[in-house]
């Protein structure tokens, strides 16, 4: 175990914030760009204010990015018995030395043995798709841990982070939570995401043709990309687009490549995990962004295509329409005929197109990492 960085007295009087970030670095997700950006915003805040972060992790990724917070390192596997081992023994024995104020999980769960320490406990739900059965949100193993500890979670938390009020409402509605113990934080959008000209080197690296429509996020049953083929075989011959896919192929993928491989071959790619550069470049070059997703606690991808000057469509349930405002075209995530004329609406009415590229660049305004990191920090006072 390394400790980057010395474990201020019992006796500071500053405002002790922890950060209980273990394993958010397996996959450049929602959830790591969450913590990593709020931190990052914190960090440049710490010498000014009136408090002290201190980060809890097993991250390589995140080692010496934050230098004015403090971190806890401890070496440890990703594996689930090293996990629950991070969480359940190693943890408790820095969180008691520690003495902190406030204690932070942006993952949904506060593990059993954190219950008796005495730290005001706030935990991040991010969404609830768990408790969807027929959506197969997550792998089995996540589904029952969350299940089975979701609640206990929301009922040991002194405070409860919701980053939409879609996702709040389903926290009273499926949890039983009090409206009151809720707080809505929205996520943000990092300054460096915006429309880019440079694009020439990632044309030619991915080897993409024009024009084309983009798909950008994880290859699981909840974001709907099974309806997105289906709409989108049912007017391949009225556009000449190509649609290209980025994310991480998970559990339900091969379905999607079995479909791709009988009826679409030479219209979809799928192209996997892209670096940030070149998500910027797709999101420019793309003249639609598709994200109709049966379930959303925010849906960053939204925010990024809007950055980066690309029109929207979206579905009309849980966070997508809270966080695409006006600047998306909205559709019934379950109806393959609303996403295949939203989709012929946005390629072939040019007017209507950059209506939508002008109120996403309009509907960004609202988030910034920054607000999120200043509405965390309103309520560790």
């Amino acid at each position: 175990m390394k400790i980057m960085g010395s474990i201020q007295s019992a006796g500071s009087t500053k405002i002790k914030i922890g950060f209980f970030a273990r394993s958010l670095g397996l996959r450049k997700g929602g959830v790591y760009r969450y913590i990593f950006n709020v931190l990052s915003e914190l960090d440049r805040k710490v010498e000014e204010g009136n408090f002290e972060i201190y980060i809890l992790h097993n991250e390589t990724e995140l080692q010496q990015n934050f230098p004015h917070c403090q971190e806890i390192y401890i070496p440890i596997g990703h594996t689930y018995f090293h996990r629950l081992v991070f969480d359940y023994v190693y943890s408790v024995y820095y969180l008691k030395r520690l003495q902190l104020d406030y204690l932070i999980y942006p993952k949904n769960i506060i593990p059993l043995t954190h219950y008796f320490l005495s730290v005001k406990k706030i935990d991040t739900i991010l969404d609830l798709g768990h408790f969807e059965k027929k959506l197969q949100a997550y792998r089995f193993w996540d589904t029952l841990y969350a299940k089975l500890l979701m609640k206990p979670s929301c009922t040991a938390a002194d405070k409860i982070f919701a980053i939409s009020s879609s996702t709040k409402q389903v926290l009273i509605e499926k949890l039983r939570v009090p409206p009151e113990k809720i707080q809505v934080i929205h996520l943000g959008i990092e300054r460096t995401f915006q429309r880019t000209e440079q694009n020439e080197a990632v044309i030619q690296k991915l080897q993409l043709r024009a024009p084309f429509v983009f798909y950008n996020g994880s290859i699981t049953p909840r974001k709907n990309l099974m309806r997105v083929l289906e709409a989108f075989y049912a007017i391949k011959h009225l556009i000449p687009h190509v649609l290209y896919i980025t994310g991480s192929l998970t559990w339900g993928a091969d379905n999607i490549q079995a479909y791709i491989a009988e009826k679409l071959k030479d219209r979809v790619v799928i192209l996997g995990y892209v670096e940030e550069e070149e998500l910027m470049s797709l999101y420019s070059l793309a003249e639609m962004f598709l994200y109709p997703s049966l379930c959303e606690g925010f849906g960053l991808p939204i925010l990024e295509a809007q950055a980066c000057g690309c029109p929207v469509l979206t579905s009309n349930v849980t966070a997508c329409p809270e966080v695409a405002g006006d600047g998306a075209h909205i559709v019934n995530p379950y109806s393959v005929e609303e996403i295949q004329a939203g989709m012929l609406k946005i390629l072939q009415d040019e007017e209507y197109k950059h209506k939508l590229i002008t109120r996403g660049f309009e509907n960004i305004k609202r988030f910034s990492w920054k607000k999120t990191a200043e509405e965390i920090l309103k309520v560790c006072h």
